[in-house]
């Protein structure tokens, strides 16, 4: 990039809309990771399907996703977790 400066914005939000999502902002940061990008994806199925297309492209030494839940998932999710019957280890 440093030989041929590009906004990349424009192609990440084609990605993630062609899978019928939504880009709601991208970032480069100085750290563990050089860009951040919060994308909306109509399943998990479809952001996977952009991840691997973009981390098999190559231009990308890692890629990293991570699945944010809606209050109501979360309180869903708390209180289907009452449900599961679950043993200590050595119970």
């Amino acid at each position: 990039m440093i030989g041929n400066p590009e906004d990349r914005r424009r192609a990440a939000q084609s990605y993630i809309e062609s899978v019928g999502g939504k880009l709601h902002g991208f970032w480069y940061a100085f750290g563990k990771h050089d860009g951040y990008n919060l994308w909306e994806a109509p399943d998990n199925v479809s952001m996977a399907a952009v991840a691997l297309a973009i981390s098999g492209g190559g231009a990308l030494s890692s890629l990293e996703t991570t699945v944010l839940l809606t209050v109501d998932e979360t309180m869903d999710a708390l209180r289907r977790a009452e449900e599961v019957q679950y043993q200590v280890p050595g119970a």
